[in-house]
């Protein structure tokens, strides 16, 4: 199957977390960034998983702080420095 850039036989499943990073980013098309984000995904957990950090909340953090930079972002207002830094603690 061809998909506009690499065919599918042809794309290389990263085996680590940077690798698949710059596979994602040098990405010819949407289809083939989707598949290497899955793999930025699963290697990301992988790696949480070993340093014994819940993925649950991780990612509750993650997004949270993505919906306040998105609301900020849209007001046209910055988020104050202190909540920035103190945020990363939470």
């Amino acid at each position: 199957m061809e998909l506009k850039g690499r065919e599918t036989s042809e794309r290389k499943a990263p085996k680590t977390l940077e690798e698949a990073y710059e596979l994602r980013d040098a990405s010819a098309t949407p289809e083939e960034r989707g598949f290497y984000q899955e793999h930025v995904y699963r290697l990301r957990a992988k790696k949480y998983r070993s340093r014994g950090i819940r993925i649950e909340e991780s990612v509750r953090r993650r997004e949270r702080s993505r919906a306040e930079a998105l609301q900020a972002e849209n007001e046209g207002a910055r988020r104050p420095w202190w909540r920035w830094v103190l945020g990363r603690w939470k």
